[in-house]
C-alpha cells in the first residue's frame, strides 16, 4: 500500500508530525508537569503528575478525555468520585467540575481538549519563548 503514495516532503513532515517530548514542558502546578500539542480544533497534554497531587474543583468550557497511561487515581466529576488505573479513560463533559487526585505513584496521563484550550497554547508559547 505505501508504494501508492508519495513520501512527505521534510517540510510536509515537519507540519504535520510532533514528538511531544521535543515540545518544551510546561508546569501548570509544582505537581503537574505537561508537553502540550494543539491543533486547530483540539488541544493534547501528555501530563506527569506526582504522586499524593490534588487538583482543586475546576471547570473549563472544552469537554475533556483523560487516559490514564501510568498509575491510577482518584477523579472527581460533577460530585462524585472515581478511581481510575492504567487504560481507563475519564469523559468530562464541557462545564463540569472536576479535580483529580494522585495517589502514591506518580501517574502519567493523556488528555484530550476540544474545542482547542487557548490558555494551554498560551502556556506552551510562553515555554517556547523562554527556550530561546
Amino acid at each position: 500500500m505505501s508504494s501508492q503514495f508519495v513520501r512527505a516532503s521534510q517540510e510536509e513532515y515537519d507540519s504535520r508530525v510532533v514528538t511531544y517530548k521535543d515540545v518544551p514542558v510546561v508546569n501548570l502546578s509544582p505537581d503537574a508537569a505537561v508537553h502540550i500539542v494543539a491543533a486547530k480544533n483540539a488541544t493534547l497534554s501528555f501530563a506527569t503528575v506526582a504522586p499524593n497531587a490534588n487538583t482543586k474543583i475546576h471547570s473549563h468550557p472544552a469537554e475533556q478525555l483523560m487516559i490514564v497511561v501510568k498509575g491510577e487515581l482518584d477523579a472527581v466529576v460533577d460530585g462524585k468520585l472515581y478511581r481510575v488505573k492504567a487504560g481507563d479513560v475519564v469523559k468530562i463533559p464541557g462545564g463540569m467540575e472536576h479535580a483529580a487526585n494522585t495517589l502514591e505513584r506518580e501517574c502519567q496521563l493523556i488528555e484530550v481538549f476540544a474545542p482547542a484550550r487557548k490558555d494551554f497554547e498560551e502556556k506552551l508559547q510562553q515555554a517556547i519563548a523562554a527556550q530561546k
